[in-house]
């Protein structure tokens, strides 16, 4: 497989199909949800991923597209952890990376992403930008841009590590590269969203933090095949 190096100072996390696998709990939750309402389940499981569940309320069912609904939904599927665990590569770059420099941006809620750290005994970052700080979730870049300047650092010294093409596209619309994972959606969607660079996993991405302040980010990229 072919090796790319990056420079970054600052890395901005994506959390659910990045960091974390909820893929069963949440695919379940929205096979409900389209049962619930008589919904095509695989239309919603397509568009939702990387969105927050405001706007997929908006989507699929705008009747129930407010914050009370959305936030019923959540508190029950925060209250599940079956299933729920670090993906690969994920505990060895945390441990090297300074806690000053990364930071994570969801489109779950805070209670979700606290109870989704707690449950994999990882410490919640610094910057942890959910979807209730922001006005517009992901693709918009607001998240991300905002992660990055509460972090101290320019938009050009971040780097962004995504799963789904909605934060693809908001990390590029925000000026920031973009490295994606193949953990939730094909190679061509995460294209096509604008990703820098395509992996496996966080197990294909090597950090060295340099005494200069720099982080050298090294990707085993994934060709197409």
């Amino acid at each position: 497989m072919p090796t790319r190096t990056f420079r970054t100072k600052c890395f901005l996390f994506d959390l659910d199909g990045t960091l974390i696998d909820t893929t069963p709990l949440v695919e379940a939750h929205w096979r409900a949800f389209a049962a619930e309402h008589n919904l095509d389940n695989e239309a919603i499981l397509a568009r939702s991923h990387g969105l927050r569940t405001i706007d997929t309320l908006r989507i699929f069912t705008p009747h129930l597209a407010v914050e009370s609904v959305a936030d019923t939904y959540e508190q029950a599927l925060a209250l599940k952890s079956e299933g729920v665990t670090l993906l690969p590569g994920v505990r060895d770059i945390l441990d090297v990376l300074p806690t000053d420099r990364w930071a994570i941006c969801t489109s779950a809620r805070m209670y979700m992403a606290e109870a989704r750290l707690r449950q994999c005994d990882v410490a919640a970052p610094r910057v942890l930008i959910t979807a209730d700080k922001v006005a517009r979730g992901k693709p918009d870049p607001e998240g991300y841009t905002r992660a990055a300047s509460d972090m101290g650092f320019l938009l050009e010294e971040c780097i962004v590590v995504e799963d789904a093409p909605a934060g693809v596209k908001a990390a590029k619309a925000g000026g920031i590269r973009a490295i994606a994972l193949l953990t939730t959606h094909r190679r061509e969607q995460l294209l096509e969203a604008g990703a820098d660079a395509i992996v496996r996993n966080l197990a294909d991405v090597k950090v060295n933090v340099r005494k200069d302040g720099w982080i050298d980010v090294t990707v085993e990229e994934q060709e197409q095949v």
